[in-house]
């Protein structure tokens, strides 16, 4: 049996994968923050195994207690809920350092899955730090004899029912459904490449079954393979969801150093067995029908 140690398992993709490998048949363990909420995880809490990452010495004995033969780490700050700087640092650098160094000290080789960013340094704290992990996990891989392997995943924008309402792709749903008067958008003509949950989860998922052909440090981009621009997304949205809210293309300027286009090199991931396989209409739908309920 496969035994997985997790990251980030009550946020939108933790949840999502503690869901899918628990219903797999895996060993999943759950490393969480002492005041997280498991709301996400209800129907399957019971079969997880939680540890608090409290203290350094908390994350260490997690470790050595699963010794897993998987780290899949999700867990991140974003700096949206008023985190200062160190906070940032800490939850996406200095984190998933205690994560490596925990693995590095077990009598055995671990394979250590990271959700990475796309997005550049310079763009905010967030990305800076996310980037920062990133560089010396693949560093440490390269110049640690085997030990511990590092796949870092370079997710794009991911997006789905139950994602937080802080993300752009929820906040431009929900406003649609609720026929909120105006939507303050940007021009809308830079390109995202749109991937929807449920193929992000089975691209992990095909990772994971493909570990011992994947090299010691290797970067995957993970996304729909296709650039779709977001004034295209947002009126898809208007229309699948009938809104009457008016679109304000223009009223917000572009955030510094803002990219035109993201669109990802899927070829990796093709030659490992996964495709993605939901369209972006499809998701969109399925999110609409998920939050209508909801």
């Amino acid at each position: 049996m496969k035994s997985l140690l997790l990251t980030g398992a009550t946020g939108f993709l933790g949840s999502a994968l503690a869901r899918h490998w628990v219903r797999a048949g895996y060993q999943v363990s759950a490393l969480v923050r002492p005041t997280s909420s498991r709301r996400r995880i209800e129907d399957v809490g019971d079969a997880l195994q939680f540890y608090r990452c409290g203290s350094d010495e908390e994350v260490f004995s997690a470790i050595a207690t699963v010794a897993p033969d998987f780290i899949v780490h999700t867990a991140c700050s974003y700096g949206r809920a008023g985190e200062t700087l160190v906070d940032i640092f800490d939850a996406n650098v200095r984190l998933g350092l205690l994560l490596l160094e925990g693995a590095r000290l077990l009598d055995k080789r671990v394979a250590f899955l990271n959700t990475g960013t796309i997005l550049d340094p310079a763009v905010s704290s967030y990305a800076m730090s996310k980037q920062s992990f990133s560089a010396v996990g693949a560093l440490q891989a390269r110049q640690g004899g085997g030990r511990v392997k590092f796949i870092n995943v370079a997710l794009q924008h991911m997006y789905g029912p139950g994602d937080d309402r802080s993300k752009f792709t929820t906040h431009v749903i929900s406003s649609c459904l609720a026929n909120v008067e105006r939507l303050n958008l940007t021009s809308g003509v830079q390109e995202r490449d749109f991937v929807f949950i449920d193929d992000v989860v089975s691209a992990y998922d095909t990772i994971i079954s493909n570990m011992t052909s994947l090299g010691d440090a290797e970067h995957i981009e993970v996304g729909s393979g296709e650039a779709v621009p977001v004034r295209s997304f947002v009126e898809l949205v208007r229309e699948l969801t009938n809104s009457r809210t008016h679109l304000e293309f223009g009223a917000v300027p572009y955030r510094a150093n803002e990219a035109m286009l993201f669109q990802a090199d899927i070829n990796r991931m093709r030659s490992l067995g996964w495709a993605p396989a939901t369209s972006l209409e499809m998701g969109i739908r399925k999110t609409i029908d998920k939050d209508r309920v909801e």
